[in-house]
């Protein structure tokens, strides 16, 4: 009976300790009030992710929490559309974080979102999962011709605003596009 009670002890002492840490991990809040999360290296490259955009936009969604230790000029992006929609945000000291998680996205109701990955992948992760180079990422706000242009409206519908279309203009003008560029290089 004495080894029971110590059991439930030690059980209830670890999970203390695991939901202690995960909210050290996402920016002081439980992984379950988590819709979306974004690391601090993916949020310092300056491309604007819309998955955390999106998540702003659910109507669950009450706060936008950002570490302060990122540049505003990063951060702005995703304050300027929480002041537009009207999401409450707040920039939190990193003293006791673990972890490398630059901005979250917090529910108002907790999620079961516990065998979830809650942080979004890499730019380079994500084409290479939708079935296209790592290097189109690279490229993102450049100019790419309509071929290229066409596979991430396929493949990456949520992207495409991230590429400008080669127009008549640039193909008179003879520019090349960098993903052309690139796969010429590999073969």
């Amino acid at each position: 009976m004495n080894k029971d009670i110590m059991a439930i002890q030690e059980k209830t002492r670890n999970r203390f300790f695991k939901t202690q840490t995960e909210r050290e991990q996402y920016l002081q809040e439980f992984k379950e009030n988590i819709i979306i999360s974004i690391n601090k290296n993916d949020v310092e490259t300056g491309i604007i992710y819309p998955e955390i955009i999106e998540a702003m936009y659910e109507p669950d969604a009450i706060l936008l929490k950002m570490r302060r230790d990122i540049s505003l000029k990063y951060l702005n992006p995703y304050i300027e559309v929480a002041e537009k929609i009207g999401l409450r945000y707040t920039l939190i000291d990193a003293l006791t974080f673990v972890g490398n998680i630059g901005i979250v996205v917090v529910s108002q109701e907790a999620m079961d979102n516990q065998n979830i990955n809650l942080v979004v992948d890499t730019l380079e992760k994500k084409f290479v999962k939708a079935g296209l180079e790592s290097y189109y990422s690279k490229y993102i706000g450049r100019k790419i011709c309509v071929k290229h242009y066409k596979k991430i409206e396929e493949k990456m519908p949520l992207y495409r605003g991230s590429f400008i279309k080669f127009n008549f203009f640039d193909k008179i003008f003879g520019h090349i596009c960098p993903i052309c560029e690139e796969e010429r290089g590999k073969k």
